[in-house]
C-alpha cells in the first residue's frame, strides 16, 4: 500500500525493561554474622525491631491486596438500569434476579415507546438524555448498551464509570478461568474494564484457499499487517477469474477498520485531542480510495465468488460452519489484518455490555446483578453471538458435531455448509481462546462521524483534505463537549 498505510502500520514499538535488584543470602548472612557481636543487652531490642518490621511489611501487603467485598444485605433496594429497550434477556434477568433476591427490585427504565417503533428522534432523545445524565453524575446504577451507539469513549473519558476490573478481584465468587477472559482484556479502555461484555461476535476473512494458492500468494495471517494486505490485493486482483481480492466491504467499512486499528494514533480523547487534518489521515484517504478505484477492493453487492476474501461476522459454531462452506468450496478462514504496533489476533466486535455508574449509592448489588448476567443460567437464555461463558462455548460446539447446524442457521445457507470435522472446531476453538483485538469502529461517536463525512471524499464531492478538516473540527468539538 502507499505511503499512508504502510506508515499507519509500521509504528514501531519501544519496549522498556527494567530490573530490579535486592541484598543477596550472603550479604544478610554477613550482616546477620557482625549483628552476632552486639551485647546480650542489645539482643532483646534488636528482636523488637526485627518484630515491628515485620509487622509493618505485613501490614503493608494487606494494605495493598484487594479488599474482598462484603456480603449482601437484606435491606429493600432499588437497581435502576438504564437501556433504550428492554430486551427479552433483560426482561428474563429481572424476574429470575428478583426471585432470587426478594429484597431486591430491578427497576428497567426504558425510553423507547411503550409497543411502539422505536424512531429516530427517540433513538437522539435517548442519547441526549443519557449522556446528560452519565456525565453529570447521576442517572441510572447500570447503563445498558445493546444496538445503540452512544458516547462511550466520553463516558469513560470523563470518569463516569466504574472499572469492573477492580470488583472481579475482589470478588471470591467470581472465577475467572469460568469466562473468555481474553474477550475482557481486550475490551479494557484507559487501562480499565468500564464496559462489561455480555456477548460478542468474532470478525474474520473468509478466503478461497485453493485459489489464492494457484495465484501463487502466501498468506501468513498470523502476522500480516494492513500494508501487507494491500501488496497482496495488488497480487491477487483480476487473476483466475477473480475480479477483486475482497468485496462487499464499502471504502467508509474499510476506513473504520484501518481507524479503529490506528485510534490510539488519531484520537487522544482524554485530552480532547485529534490528528486528523495530517498527511497520515488524508493520504491514508487517498491510497484506500486508489485500491477501490484499481478493482482490488469493491463495495458494490456482486457475488463474492468474483473475490478471493470475503469479511464477515460469525455469531455460533453453526454460523460458523455455514459461511466457511458456502463462500468457497475450499473455504479457510483468515485473521483479520492488523496494525504493526498492535499485537497480532484474533478480532471481535461487543453486542451487549454493561456499565456501572461511578457514582451510583448500589455499587454492591449493582455488581452482583452484572456478574448474574454473565452466570451459565442466563448466558444460555437466548443470547445472539458466543457466550462470555466458555464451557457454554465448548457445549455450542460439541452439538453442533453431535447433532449438526442449527436449523435456522442452516436454513439461511440454502444447504451449503462444512462439515463439523475435528480439523475445523479446533479452528473455531482457537478463534475463540486468541480473540483479543476489538473492533470498536462501531461502537463510537468518533467513528459514527468519520462514517459520515468519508462518504462525500470517496463519491468524489470533496477533497481529502477538505474531509479531514471537517472531521477534525467535529471530532475536536465532540471531545470537548
Amino acid at each position: 500500500m502507499k505511503k499512508a498505510l504502510i506508515l499507519a502500520v509500521s509504528c514501531l514499538m519501544l519496549i522498556g525493561l527494567s530490573a530490579c535488584s535486592g541484598n543477596s543470602d550472603s550479604n544478610r548472612n554477613k550482616n546477620n554474622s557482625a549483628a552476632g557481636n552486639s551485647t546480650q543487652k542489645d539482643t532483646p531490642k534488636s528482636q523488637s525491631n526485627t518484630s515491628e518490621a515485620s509487622n509493618a511489611a505485613t501490614n503493608a501487603e494487606a494494605d495493598a491486596a484487594p479488599q474482598e467485598l462484603e456480603p449482601l444485605d437484606d435491606k429493600p433496594k432499588t437497581i435502576v438500569v438504564s437501556i433504550l429497550a428492554a430486551t427479552d434477556i433483560y426482561k428474563q434477568a429481572k424476574a429470575e434476579y428478583e426471585a432470587l433476591h426478594p429484597n431486591t427490585k430491578i427497576e428497567l427504565k426504558e425510553f423507547a415507546p411503550k409497543g411502539g417503533m422505536i424512531s429516530g428522534p427517540d433513538v437522539e432523545k435517548y442519547i441526549k438524555s443519557t449522556t446528560t445524565e452519565v456525565l453529570s453524575g447521576k442517572g441510572a446504577d447500570l447503563f445498558a448498551f445493546t444496538t445503540v451507539e452512544l458516547p462511550i469513549d466520553k463516558y469513560v473519558n470523563k470518569g463516569a464509570f466504574e472499572n469492573v476490573d477492580e470488583w472481579m478481584k475482589r470478588d471470591a465468587g467470581f472465577d475467572p478461568q469460568q469466562y473468555q477472559m481474553n474477550i475482557m482484556e481486550g475490551s479494557k479502555m484507559n487501562g480499565g474494564l468500564y464496559m462489561l461484555p455480555i456477548e460478542f461476535f468474532l470478525e474474520a476473512l473468509y478466503g478461497d484457499a485453493d485459489g489464492i494458492k494457484k495465484a501463487g500468494v502466501t498468506i501468513d495471517d498470523k502476522n500480516w499487517t494492513w500494508s501487507q494486505f494491500a501488496e497482496i490485493s495488488k497480487q491477487l486482483a483480476d487473476k483466475n477469474g477473480h475480479t477483486y481480492s475482497m468485496n462487499f466491504l464499502p471504502p467508509e467499512a474499510m476506513i473504520d477498520n484501518l481507524v479503529s486499528d490506528n485510534y490510539n494514533r488519531l484520537i487522544d480523547g482524554a485530552n480532547g485531542k485529534a490528528s486528523f487534518d495530517t498527511p497520515f489521515f488524508t493520504e491514508l484517504l487517498t491510497d484506500v480510495k486508489e485500491m477501490y478505484n484499481e478493482k482490488e477492493l469493491s463495495g458494490d453487492a456482486v457475488e463474492y465468488t468474483k473475490s478471493y476474501l470475503y469479511y464477515s461476522l460469525m455469531t455460533s459454531p453453526s454460523d460458523y460452519l455455514l459461511r466457511l462452506g458456502m463462500y468457497f468450496k475450499d473455504g479457510k478462514v483468515y485473521q483479520k489484518p492488523h496494525a504493526a504496533d498492535q499485537k497480532s489476533g484474533i478480532s471481535f466486535l461487543v453486542t451487549n455490555q454493561i456499565a456501572m455508574n461511578a457514582n451510583s449509592e448500589v455499587k454492591r448489588d449493582a455488581w452482583e446483578f452484572m456478574k448474574f448476567l454473565l452466570s451459565e443460567e442466563m448466558q444460555q437464555a437466548g443470547y445472539s453471538g458466543f457466550s462470555m461463558n466458555k464451557a457454554l462455548n465448548e457445549k455450542a460446539i460439541e452439538d453442533v458435531k453431535k447433532n449438526g447446524l442449527d436449523k435456522n442457521v442452516a436454513a439461511k445457507g440454502g444447504g451449503a455448509s462444512a462439515e463439523a470435522t475435528d480439523e475445523n472446531l479446533k479452528v473455531l476453538r482457537e478463534m475463540l481462546s486468541e480473540a483479543g483485538l476489538r473492533n470498536i469502529g462501531y461502537e463510537t461517536t468518533v467513528q459514527k462521524i468519520i462514517g459520515e463525512e468519508v462518504k462525500a471524499f470517496f463519491s468524489g464531492q470533496k477533497s481529502a483534505d477538505a474531509v479531514a478538516k471537517l472531521i477534525q473540527n467535529r471530532v475536536t468539538t465532540y471531545l470537548n463537549e
